[in-house]
């Protein structure tokens, strides 16, 4: 019998009055517990419905969204990927309410209610080709307990499991199904239960696999995800894209929206104005389902990329860029590692510092000890003078950054960022009046600019001032539109000390200031090597490098299998075969140019707890004895000095018996 480990009665994750709308203060939560069985994996469901109660006490309850994660190791990551959209929707949808009143939910009118509620029922069950089905009976359990109406599915009352997962071909399912905003609507649909991929006749998402490195219940998997893609541009994407798996899904227009209006495309991935900065999406459910497609344990990281020859993206449950040649790699790096190795910001004015590459709390005891260059911590002396997200067009004007200085430091760094500067005379750049060397990097992108000054300002007050240059010409209105404004985007101005006092060179680990938008400090390991600073720069620096060690071997194990083989031949006599599975690392890898520094495996062997030192070093083995055999793997690599939780070893226990031949 299949174990459900369905959590029992509703818990309030939003509470709101006629009168008032607060923030989520309190959520519910999934148990703290792991399967006993790792290689089981889970599947956590989530449904968020908002239950309206009438003056005469009859209680409805309308969905609000359903949300899905596939949990195959660890139970903490992805529920809470899962309940941060949740969370976020139920806001949302709380505001939304309060900003317009006159918005009602089903049959029950706003003006009637005497209290709503938004309520989450959170199920943990084992994934399955049943799985959706064992939650949804669970979930009618819930309903039928907690409301008295239910204006969905096409039944009051209780949610038709056979509608929705019917046997015959095809099936039809009408869904009432009510968004966040407020509306009711009814969609019917023919699904073809033998080809998942037809629904009302037309193709659905195509799925193709680039890398394959083993099976992805013990791998880390990247999924890209196309956004604005139409039909005719299907081989487009996947030149873009050539990554680890695409997911190619087709859209009725081209490119992303802009000004917070989305196109009709898979995703409705948008920008909030025209500035090349943050890209959103209106549909994160449409992503989650693109996302199953690619089969169990095989969408770890989701990734939605743009077509747009444009900079722009964001973290999150799904990282998001754009297929711009130039910058579109430089953003998926970026938000991809936020991701995978849960590291937070490293440039100046964000607002929250958290992860393996950040310390904020002090210098003198940085979580990153056993990486410093010197035997003792030490704080890099520097300063910020200016700091402004000006997202300014150029053509408006002028652009003025005032700033002061005591007079007390010996060097300086100026860093902007612009777009659509495509030419050496595009856009001017004064400090204190005097005109600073500038040539453009070159294309309409957003791209990145840098000035170094080997002497520090004097005490006082100081300007910087940008200007256009020579405008667009030879452009028709149409082309015009198509192209970014030339925007100030960003200008960060610190002072520093000697290279006695605050070092340049980037191999050095030690406590570097990060300043938030108010001008607070926290501590980062390196000057400008890590890509979590630099987004222009390749790598990381050496401790977010380890901390994405140990992210993804939280996720995996380096043993993915030991397999016996047993033989017997016509006078009963038996002969054994042992061959380890581990993860292809180190003198294991297939391409040895890609082993990393001093990577390597140390495998040992055990038979009935004595060591077998022949086989040092060994992952096959070849007329073995019988008995209780286990193997011990460690994985040593300079790129991690510290591993408190053992991830980079992997043993096993296993008999070697005629058992095995039978």
């Amino acid at each position: 019998m299949r174990t459900c480990l369905l959590i029992v009665g509703a818990l309030t994750l939003v509470t709101t009055a006629a009168a008032a709308v607060s923030a989520p203060t309190s959520y519910s939560s999934l148990p703290d517990v792991a399967p006993t069985n790792h290689e089981v994996a889970l599947s956590a469901f989530s449904t968020l419905v908002r239950r309206s109660v009438n003056q005469h006490g009859e209680r409805t309850c309308v969905l609000l969204d359903r949300n899905v994660a596939q949990i195959p190791r660890t139970l903490h990551a992805a529920s809470n990927a899962a309940k941060e959209s949740l969370r976020s929707r139920a806001y949302e949808m709380t505001v939304r309410q309060r900003q317009d009143p006159g918005i009602h939910d089903g049959r029950v009118e706003t003006e009637k209610l005497a209290a709503d509620e938004i309520l989450e029922f959170v199920g943990v069950v084992p994934a399955s080709d049943n799985d959706e089905k064992e939650y949804l009976q669970g979930e009618q359990e819930m309903l039928s307990k907690e409301c008295n109406v239910v204006p969905w599915a096409g039944v009051p009352h209780k949610l038709s499991i056979k509608e929705s997962y019917g046997a015959d071909s095809p099936g039809k399912l009408r869904l009432d199904s009510h968004d966040p905003f407020g509306s009711l609507a009814s969609d019917e649909h023919q699904f073809n239960m033998d080809d998942p991929r037809q629904v009302d006749g037309e193709p659905q998402d195509e799925v193709r696999q680039l890398v394959h490195s083993g099976h992805p219940k013990n791998r880390i998997d990247m999924v890209l995800m196309g956004d604005g893609y139409t039909a005719s541009e299907r081989e487009k994407f996947f030149g873009d894209m050539q990554r680890l798996v695409d997911v190619y899904k087709e859209s009725r227009e081209s490119g992303i929206g802009v000004n917070g209006r989305w196109k009709d495309t898979a995703f409705k991935l948008y920008r909030d104005g025209t500035e090349l900065r943050g890209v959103y999406t209106a549909d994160p459910r449409a992503a989650r389902k693109a996302c199953k497609l690619t089969g169990p344990y095989a969408c770890d990281f989701p990734s939605l990329i743009a077509n747009d020859p444009y900079y722009g993206g964001l973290g999150g449950e799904f990282v998001i860029s754009t297929s711009s040649n130039k910058s579109g790699t430089v953003v998926l790096r970026h938000e991809m590692f936020h991701s995978m190795g849960e590291a937070g910001e490293e440039y100046d004015g964000g607002q929250v510092y958290s992860g393996v590459n950040a310390e904020r709390w002090s210098w003198s005891n940085p979580k990153w000890k056993h990486w410093l260059t010197d035997a003792e911590p030490r704080e890099e002396q520097n300063v910020i003078r200016a700091q402004d997200y000006a997202w300014y067009n150029l053509a408006n004007g002028p652009y003025k950054v005032k700033f002061d200085s005591d007079g007390q430091w010996q060097r300086w760094s100026l860093k902007i960022s612009h777009s659509g500067v495509d030419q050496d005379d595009s856009m001017e750049v004064y400090l204190d009046g005097e005109r600073l060397d500038w040539k453009s990097p070159g294309g309409m992108d957003r791209d990145f600019s840098e000035w170094f000054g080997d002497k520090g300002f004097s005490a006082g007050p100081h300007e910087l001032e940008f200007r256009q240059g020579r405008a667009y010409d030879g452009r028709t209105p149409d082309e015009e539109k198509d192209r970014p404004i030339r925007q100030l985007c960003s200008v960060t101005l610190h002072e520093f000390a000697g290279e006695d006092r605050y070092r340049f060179d980037n191999s050095v680990i030690s406590a570097y200031p990060t300043y938030d938008i108010r001008k607070r400090r926290t501590w980062r390991p390196s000057n400008e090597q890590c890509l979590m600073r630099n987004m222009t720069s390749v790598h990381l620096c050496s401790v977010c490098q380890e901390g994405l060690w140990l992210k993804l071997l939280n996720k995996m194990s380096l043993l993915d299998d030991v397999r016996v083989k047993c033989e017997k031949d016509e006078l009963d006599s038996y002969t054994f075969n042992i061959k380890a599975d581990l993860v292809p690392l180190g003198q294991f890898r297939e391409n040895q140019s890609n082993r990393g520094r001093d990577e390597r495996y140390e495998v040992r062997w055990y038979l009935n707890s004595t060591h077998q030192p022949e086989y040092d070093d060994k992952i096959s083995l070849t007329n073995v004895k019988e008995g209780l055999w286990e193997i011990r793997a460690e994985f040593k690599t300079l790129e991690v000095r510290k591993d408190p939780q053992g991830l980079l070893k992997a043993s096993k226990f296993f008999s070697v018996s005629r058992i095995n031949c039978e």
